[in-house]
Order: structure tokens, then C-alpha cells, then sequence
């Protein structure tokens, strides 16, 4: 598990996307964990501890809703692995509600991994290695 703090403090690195937000609101009603961007594409990072599914649903039309019109990117879940809450269960999970809303939003894709496997010694896994492509799970 980590801890929001902790997670909004960490250095999170996708290509080169800057930090944007850290906790704060993007738009009325939407204060994700962390933002990368560059230019008007969004990386959208939630850290869920949570085993709600509903909470999942509701995190993707969030970031689906703000990712339109000239605006773009991905959300990446960063999850804690439990016996009922898995990263591809909740991938699965998401695809139908995804395949829903996909022509009404610029929201690109989504990927879900487990938080050991993301945060290791304090570190955190680049999004745009293969580790990340290897061991998340695409919507």
C-alpha cells in the first residue's frame, strides 16, 4: 500500500511529461494523485487502495470526462494486490465501461499494476519501460 501522501510525493516518469498536479483539482470535482503533461496529453495516475469496483468506474468516466476536446492522455491505476482486487480483475473488469464511453472521450488508454511491483526501494517504475509494459495490465 502507499499511502496518498507518499505516492504524491514520489517522482513519477513517463517519457518527457512534466508534473502538473499532485493532488490538486484538475477540474471541479476531480483532484486525481498525480498528472503528468505535456503540451494539452495527460498521464493520470490514481493510487487505489480500495477493493470497490465501483470506485474504478468512477475514476475512468472522471478522467474520461476532463480528457476531451483538445486534451488527451491515459489513466494508470496503480493498485493494492488483495485476494478479491487483482490488476487484471480490475482490467477486466473496466474494458466493457471503457469500450462504452471510448467515442465520447480522448481518454486514450488504461492500464492497472500492482503497487509492488510499481514502487520498488522508494523507486518508482517508468511508464514507458517494458518492465511497465510487461507486468501492467491494458484495458
Amino acid at each position: 500500500m502507499i499511502p496518498d501522501r507518499i505516492f504524491k510525493s514520489l517522482e513519477h516518469v513517463y517519457k518527457d511529461y512534466k508534473k502538473y498536479l499532485n493532488g490538486q483539482e484538475l477540474e471541479k470535482g476531480y483532484k486525481p494523485d498525480y498528472v503528468l503533461k505535456k503540451k494539452n496529453q495527460f498521464v493520470i495516475l490514481e493510487s487505489e487502495n480500495n477493493s470497490s469496483r465501483k470506485m474504478y468506474v468512477g475514476g475512468m468516466i472522471k478522467a474520461a470526462h476532463f480528457l476531451k476536446d483538445e486534451k488527451s492522455g491515459i489513466l494508470i491505476y496503480v493498485i493494492k494486490h488483495r485476494n478479491n482486487t487483482k490488476p487484471i480483475s480490475i482490467a477486466n473488469h473496466l474494458r466493457k465501461y471503457f469500450e462504452w464511453i471510448k467515442d465520447k472521450t480522448n481518454l486514450q488508454e488504461i492500464y492497472v499494476i500492482d503497487t509492488e511491483t510499481y514502487l520498488n526501494d522508494d523507486k518508482v517504475l517508468p511508464l514507458d519501460c517494458e518492465d511497465f509494459n510487461l507486468n501492467s495490465f491494458k484495458v
